[in-house]
């Protein structure tokens, strides 16, 4: 049984979200990489509508504007809305980018790294994520799996406890709750 779609706009970020969010949590979710922020919220849209089942839109916000990311949210909030029928489904946005994740702890990632920020590259690496990632560890492929390969599961968890995945946590508990009250 598939509790819930979880959609984003990449394979990248679907790995993310597999690694920190809790198993017990994430082994009824359906992952789906959409390929681009468009065609995730196109992908979302039509789940919603012809599966009938719960939501998780994740994307990237490509921007710090509160405004903006206001309007995006409502925006894609307002889509979803209109072929929901109630089913729950909630859209999280990555501020600028799902990245940022990786990025709330400087000591963690200097250490995962190998080396150490100035103050500079470390507001760059807040206001781009992915640029600096890529800086950093190089080819873009590559920088899941190096971060990943270099944490232990405390350090997971200090990743898990940044406001986007703490946002996920709570939307899948509340499916997960539902679930059992409706069974």
């Amino acid at each position: 049984m598939t509790l819930a779609y979880m959609i984003t706009e990449s394979n990248k970020d679907v790995e993310i979200l597999q690694k920190l969010l809790p198993k017990h949590l994430s082994e009824d979710i359906k992952f789906i990489a959409g390929e681009s922020s468009y065609r995730a919220r196109s992908l979302g849209t039509s789940l919603l509508a012809t599966r009938k089942t719960p939501v998780a839109l994740v994307l990237d916000a490509d921007t710090d504007n509160e405004s903006q990311i206001f309007e995006k949210r409502d925006l894609i909030n307002y889509v979803l809305r209109q072929v929901s029928s109630g089913i729950p489904f909630q859209v999280f946005l990555g501020v600028p980018q799902l990245e940022i994740v990786f990025l709330q702890n400087k000591s963690l990632i200097e250490k995962i790294a190998q080396r150490h920020f100035n103050d500079l590259e470390w507001q760059l690496s807040q206001s781009k994520p992915k640029e600096f990632l890529e800086t950093v560890f190089g080819n873009n492929q590559q920088i899941n799996a190096r971060i990943f390969s270099n944490i232990n599961d405390e350090e997971i968890r200090i990743l898990q406890q940044h406001p986007l995945i703490q946002e996920i946590i709570t939307f899948l508990s509340s499916l997960i709750t539902s679930s059992v009250a409706i069974n």
